[in-house]
């Protein structure tokens, strides 16, 4: 006896949505990080984050009774960003429902459709997050996630802020000694990265690059000094290489520069997702669509990658590496 579309819905929420969700953010290093660090709100037209400048204040020194500047120091302002939107369907039909009778036949089939779904859920997370947000990277949408090629770039626009507007606010750009032509990665280098993106207690907190410039890094380091991320492997990645305490991650959605290769620094204190409670993986049912024999329930997710201060991110660039 097959089963009907309620039962079949019934089956996913309690069994197939779970290890979809966790799957997601459990998939890949960079996701899970941003998950363990996102943060949950209600609502709101856009994603708003205040700016502090490095505009003098009206205060300083004085001396007995010299008249003092009461204006109002104005060094604030919004960041801002718009609401990003993911969704994924998982369709079954009646015919697979008759062809897989059965609680366990129909549970082994939405895995298998959970497992795709999980798939491209993952693969746009992770594509939006190293984008630029425009339709010419990533996903190819304009209405992907605001990634980290936008946040990095020390020419363009990002949260409503003009470079011009905020100099200091820019990301750090470390480029080759003849910029645009690739150079051998040293530890010196990436040295001088985190140094470029550190201030006080401010530094990155993360490191992300593609496997073949991480190879370089892990042949610069002597044997002695491979120390490898406690923190990632509580989250269930092994054999993290750290750099000054910090996890280099691998990830395959990094993005290249002017054809070479690049590392990122990020720092999660200003860099973090931004999702909304009442849609983070939420799941929507539709039973018996009116036009097809088929069942649909859709996984939808809201939210925006956003930095607060470009100012502790950066990028190094026109790093060569092995064949």
């Amino acid at each position: 006896m097959s089963l009907t579309y309620g039962q079949v819905s019934a089956l996913t929420s309690r069994y197939i949505l779970p290890k979809v969700v966790d799957g997601v953010y459990n998939s890949s290093a960079a996701i899970a990080r941003h998950n363990q660090k996102k943060k949950l709100i209600g609502g709101g037209r856009l994603l708003e984050f205040p700016v502090i400048s490095s505009k003098p204040g009206q205060g300083g020194f004085f001396t007995d009774m010299d008249t003092l500047n009461t204006n109002r120091t104005d060094n604030i302002t919004n960041s801002s960003f718009s609401w990003k939107q993911l969704y994924e369907p998982i369709r079954v039909s009646r015919l697979e429902l008759l062809q897989n009778s059965g609680k366990e036949q129909i549970v082994n089939l939405l895995t298998a459709k959970g497992e795709i779904a999980q798939t491209q859920i993952k693969e746009n997370l992770s594509l939006g997050l190293f984008s630029d947000g425009t339709a010419a990277t990533g996903t190819g949408s304009a209405n992907q996630l605001t990634g980290y090629q936008a946040a990095i770039s020390t020419t363009s626009t990002y949260g409503g802020i003009a470079v011009a507007d905020m100099a200091e606010w820019a990301a750090k750009r470390r480029r080759g000694s003849s910029a645009g032509t690739a150079e051998a990665f040293t530890l010196g280098r990436l040295m001088a990265l985190e140094g470029d993106c550190t201030e006080g207690v401010n530094s990155p907190t993360v490191f992300y690059c593609r496997q073949v410039v991480y190879n370089e890094i892990w042949g610069s380091f002597q044997p002695y000094q491979r120390l490898t991320s406690t923190a990632m492997a509580k989250l269930g990645f092994e054999s993290v290489l750290e750099f000054n305490g910090k996890p280099v991650i691998v990830d395959s959605h990094m993005y290249t520069v002017t054809s070479n290769h690049a590392l990122l620094a990020i720092n999660e204190n200003f860099s973090f997702l931004v999702v909304h409670k009442d849609e983070d993986m939420r799941k929507e049912s539709i039973e018996k669509l009116e036009t097809t024999a088929s069942n649909l329930d859709k996984i939808f997710w809201a939210g925006n990658l956003c930095c607060n201060n470009r100012r502790f991110q950066g990028i190094l660039e026109d790093i060569s590496v092995a064949a």
